[in-house]
């Protein structure tokens, strides 16, 4: 029933674009089991939710949504009707808001919300190895894509999944993408990836590069049914340890 309240709330919500992809991350947190999932860029909570919702099925894990609710005076009066603003409580503040959804959705418990604002060169640190990173708030054009795997990279767990949102159909991101995951793949590291790093970090950054295997896959949506044509990809890198065999706790059989 919880899932169903959910995907009733979604229905509509196609302001930023995820109204589909929100499902890929549900059921990729089902299979996966994740601890901690970092998003930027949380708007009106469509992919907060499903993840969360996975979560909670799960019986673990937390969501790290961050936001600074700057574009929400504009999105709630795109996204809702005039009766909805007692039920949702519009006429308040962005972290009112998302309390209020997750609370009704009861989600409460696998999200911690921080009311940050991200720049090219500030981003958010959970002090904690991440599982998945959602950036759907920055720049997705070459120069965003460089400081966001800068900083996060050595963040990643060695089982993880970062994605970028629009990244695939922005022509020069997309090209980047393609050029840096095959250095990753022949165990390279372009230098401006480690150019603001402190030492300790390059030294993750590297373990990270020589012991993973990167997985570059283009998500792509067409026209049909898509509202905001302008969000229509996700680029998604995939980090597994290099190796003949998993070894995330899947059975293997022989």
């Amino acid at each position: 029933m919880s899932l169903e309240k959910v995907i009733h709330y979604i229905k509509g919500k196609t302001v930023f674009g995820t109204e589909n992809f929100c499902y890929l991350l549900y059921s990729l947190i089902k299979m996966e089991q994740p601890d901690n999932i970092v998003e930027l860029g949380v708007g009106e909570g469509v992919s907060t939710c499903m993840m969360a919702q996975a979560l909670k099925e799960n019986g673990k894990g937390v969501v790290w949504g961050i936001d600074d609710g700057r574009d929400w005076k504009h999105d709630k009066s795109v996204v809702w009707g005039k009766d909805d603003g007692r039920d949702w409580h519009l006429d308040g503040s962005y972290e009112n808001f998302l309390n209020n959804l997750l609370k009704k959705l009861k989600l409460e418990k696998f999200v911690r919300f921080k009311n940050i604002t991200l720049t090219d060169t500030q981003f958010f640190d959970p002090k904690t190895s991440i599982d998945l990173l959602l950036a759907d708030a920055n720049d997705s054009g070459p120069k965003g894509c460089i400081n966001l795997l800068s900083y996060y990279l050595p963040k990643m767990n060695k089982y993880s999944s970062i994605f970028i949102d629009r990244a695939s159909t922005i022509h020069h991101a997309y090209l980047l993408l393609e050029q840096i995951i095959q250095h990753f793949q022949n165990r390279q590291i372009p230098a401006c990836l480690l150019s603001s790093l402190s030492h300790e970090e390059v030294e993750k950054f590297r373990r990270l590069i020589y012991t993973s295997k990167f997985t570059l896959i283009h998500l792509t949506e067409t026209e049909k049914a898509k509202v905001n044509k302008g969000q229509n990809s996700t680029a998604w890198i995939k980090i597994e340890p290099l190796d003949l065999f998993p070894h995330n706790k899947v059975q293997l059989f022989t």
